[in-house]
């Protein structure tokens, strides 16, 4: 399939036109596109072939053409025009959050400044203190900042996939290998992949791997190599008694590490990678995990929650939380249809939820300000109802909810007023616009929008795109106090660039008292399996299935809206 192709080449498109100023909305269409090709179940060249290109939702002609023209030569004319016309650096300097096209096109076309490196200099010794004052200088640097400890690094799907390639490698040369690391934890994103094994020929076989474009070591116990695009993947080898303390030791964390070493050392004991062992050296454990914790008083903890965050004193007293199970969610919450933004129809996506075993889900199609999202008037949302009426008769006793992600406006007022919201089975709030307020106003906003009685939870609480924006500066405390005196809900929205709320507000919200949703946030029947990386968020944030809305039954959940 080349949709992934395509839909880059779009993306890059939309970056070109906004480094050059061009009109707003010329971005906003090649990124809806690239979005609709990207979440396409169907191969995009067997559209093209078909001539059913203009038949994708927001591929319209123009775009069409650029397609054919791209999948007919692999070149795009208007691409390499405005490769040419724009100037050196100024895409990457857009990555920059607070860095804008204009700003970025001046710093590369008539400050000579032509990559993040030369930027962070220029503001750090003075250089642009007469083109910025002292909090954009700021903002900008810490732009920087976390733009350079994101870069290397990968959203959870994107490392899933990368070891599923390389253990489906290892699996075919009959080699098995361990995951371990960061991505065993479940962590948001991932750096380096850290594979185990117990068979030597693990070595050779991760040098020969296609796609190596780097060695980096070779030899006795470990090999470590960078793919091309980037990645290291290092594996370790160890004898079958060791394994469990390597697998413990390597899927970390350091701080959970530090804190179980410590256990043994007040024993008198010493732990590390190869095993536990007595006064006497002997070894008292090494072989699985289980046997390790065991050995020093403690429930085996689980590795999302190895973390060192009050994990090892609640495995002491045999407290720890009973984490929430994907197989335990009975529904889905939010998720976009062909209505607005999504690239499934409401059908597909219908019959989606069904086919994962559900019992309900919510359509929480976009509200009319969104326009960005092809958000649904009153009236489009009425025209709606009559086809999710259908499919609850063809599916019963599956149960498609009425529902919305209601925008919540500048004012904190909603999108609809309440009379209109009561005919929903489900209202989501969520805050997409003017994000250039206070913390404050915005603050204000979840606040009124959480008062609201006919809202239910407020999605995405914080609005953050990992690795390209950092959350609203809402004040979460107050958002969930509100949420608790309210009796609303937050969510924990599963999509792999959201994870949001993070694992420590959707804790903070639980001991609060507040109950979540775990939801995927699909716009394509694909996507509709995000919501496993909401329940891995919602697990390191030591969620169980009792603190989660969409654990009930269709009945409880409509007992709870009602």
């Amino acid at each position: 399939m080349r949709n992934q192709d395509v839909a880059e080449l779009l993306d890059r498109l939309a970056e070109l036109v906004e480094a050059n100023g061009e009109d707003r909305f010329k971005v906003i269409a090649y990124r809806r596109a690239a979005t609709s090709i990207r979440n396409l179940e169907e191969d995009i060249e067997a559209v093209w072939r078909d001539k059913r290109l203009e038949e994708v939702k927001y591929v319209g002609e123009g775009i069409a053409r650029k397609t054919d023209e791209y999948l007919t030569t692999g070149k795009v004319r208007l691409l390499e025009q405005l490769s040419e016309k724009t100037p050196p650096g100024v895409p990457a300097l857009m990555k920059i959050q607070g860095v804008g096209p204009r700003t970025a096109y001046k710093l590369s076309h008539d400050l000579g400044i032509k990559s993040v490196a030369e930027l962070e200099a220029a503001l750090k010794d003075g250089r642009l203190d007469g083109e910025f004052g002292p909090s954009v200088r700021d903002s900008i640097l810490v732009g920087i900042s976390r733009f350079k400890s994101f870069e290397k690094k990968l959203l959870l799907p994107e490392a899933e996939g990368v070891f599923q390639k390389m253990k489906s490698y290892f699996g075919a040369l009959g080699i098995e290998v361990g995951m371990a690391g960061s991505l065993r934890r479940g962590k948001s994103t991932v750096g380096d992949l850290d594979l185990l094994a117990t068979d030597k020929k693990a070595i050779a076989a991760l040098v020969k791997c296609p796609g190596v474009a780097q060695v980096l070591e070779s030899g006795g116990r470990r090999a470590s190599v960078k793919l091309e695009g980037g990645v290291q993947v290092d594996v370790r080898v160890f004898g079958t008694g060791e394994f469990g303390a390597a697998l413990l030791y390597f899927t970390g964390s350091k701080d959970h590490n530090i804190a179980l070493r410590s256990l043994a050392v007040g024993k008198g004991w010493k732990l590390n990678e190869y095993g536990l062992y007595g006064k006497k050296g002997e070894k008292l454990a090494g072989r699985t995990e289980e046997e390790v914790y065991q050995k020093l008083g403690l429930e085996f903890v689980p590795p999302e929650l190895r973390e060192d965050r009050g994990e090892i004193d609640a495995a002491r007293e045999k407290n720890l939380p009973r984490l929430v199970k994907h197989e335990e969610l009975r529904g889905d919450l939010q998720m976009h249809t062909t209505w607005s933004d999504g690239s499934a129809s409401l059908e597909e996506m219908a019959r989606g939820a069904k086919e994962r075993g559900y019992e309900y889900a919510a359509i929480t199609d976009h509200s009319v300000s969104v326009r960005v999202a092809n958000g649904l008037s009153e009236e489009r949302f009425r025209r709606e109802w009559k086809e999710i009426e259908k499919l609850n008769d063809e599916l019963s006793p599956f149960r498609v909810l009425k529902a919305v992600e209601v925008e919540i406006k500048s004012d904190g007022s909603l999108d609809f007023e309440r009379k209109f919201l009561e005919e929903f089975d489900v209202v989501g709030a969520s805050l997409h616009q003017n994000f250039r307020q206070s913390g404050e106003k915005l603050t204000e906003r979840a606040v009124r929008a959480l008062s609201n009685p006919e809202v239910n939870f407020m999605c995405h609480p914080t609005n953050r795109l990992i690795g390209r924006r950092e959350g609203n500066p809402l004040d979460l405390e107050k958002v969930i106090k509100t949420a608790k005196e309210n009796g609303k809900w937050l969510e924990v929205d599963g999509q792999p660039e959201r994870l949001d709320l993070d694992e420590v507000w959707a804790r903070r919200a639980v001991e609060a008292g507040v109950p979540l949703v775990i939801d995927s946030d699909a716009h394509s029947v694909g996507e509709l399996d995000n919501v496993a990386y909401g329940v891995l968020t919602a697990r390191r944030g030591w969620v169980e299935a009792k603190d989660v809305m969409n654990t009930g039954s269709l009945r409880a959940l409509l007992n709870a809206v009602a």
